[in-house]
């Protein structure tokens, strides 16, 4: 697989996002009410339903990154067959905050149209899962949102949503991950061994950055000259390309095919 940059160099210019919560119940089940809706809310999770639902989406992973204090950061692009982006996710866990979770944001013809976030926030008094959910107009302005909340993941599913006051759901972290840039370049850090595979390290070039490690298939030109050089390398901007392999017990791992030095 292409490194992500090289489906994304035309990808587009989008708007940021977010979302939020609220429950109600009623003890009278008579005077319970139909959860309200906005007109194209429908219409929206139909089309949300038909990209979940696209066995054939070519699907482009970013490299998966790590820092020094144990967050990782990670996204995949969702492409149809004309090499559209219909759907994106970005996946973290800050050591921080305590925070982790998946960012999901569904576009058509280059704009955001819904976004969803099911995430753990660790930053509550009494910490809780959140599914948050927001609805786009044609000029990727929030017109709507909803969230549901639960002390276990599993079942939010059955909590009722309700209507939340408007967030927007931030794209912009997630497309410097899959673009490989600011914080997620890929400058050479350095090489590491685990006693049998040699690692070619990429990432920002400061030392509480995010970084990613691949694994190195074979000695070329470019490798070489990293190796022999390695001090004096280090923060070269490197564009690389990789394949993501699952192996036996499903634990994924980057292999690197190629790397060019670019300054």
């Amino acid at each position: 697989m292409k490194t992500p940059i090289i489906y994304f160099a035309l990808l587009f210019s989008l708007l940021f996002a977010g979302c939020n919560s609220g429950n109600e119940k009623n003890d009278n089940p008579e005077e319970v009410k139909a959860q309200p809706k906005f007109p194209n809310e429908d219409q929206l999770e139909e089309k949300m339903a038909a990209i979940e639902n696209n066995k054939d989406l070519l699907v482009v992973n970013s490299l998966n990154y790590n820092n020094n204090a144990g967050s990782t950061a990670g996204a995949i692009a969702y492409l149809d067959k004309e090499k559209n982006t219909v759907k994106m996710d970005e996946m973290f866990s800050d050591v921080t905050t305590g925070n982790y979770g998946t960012y999901t944001f569904y576009i058509e013809n280059g704009k955001k149209i819904v976004s969803k976030e099911v995430y753990f926030d660790n930053e509550l008094k009494v910490p809780i899962f959140v599914e948050r959910i927001s609805f786009y107009d044609k000029h990727q302005k929030v017109i709507y949102t909803k969230e549901r909340t639960a002390a276990y993941e599993e079942d939010l599913p059955k909590m009722q949503f309700q209507i939340a006051k408007l967030k927007d759901c931030s794209l912009d972290r997630t497309m410097r991950i899959l673009n490989q840039e600011k914080d997620f370049e890929t400058t050479f850090q350095g090489f590491a061994s685990d006693g049998s595979t040699k690692f070619l390290l990429v990432g920002e070039n400061t030392p509480d950055g995010f970084a990613s490690s691949l694994a190195v298939q074979r000695l070329d030109k470019e490798i070489e000259k990293l190796s022999n050089n390695e001090k004096a390398m280090i923060g070269k901007k490197l564009e690389i390309q990789y394949d993501v392999m699952v192996d036996e017990q499903g634990l994924a791992f980057q292999i690197l095919q190629s790397v060019k030095i670019l300054n």
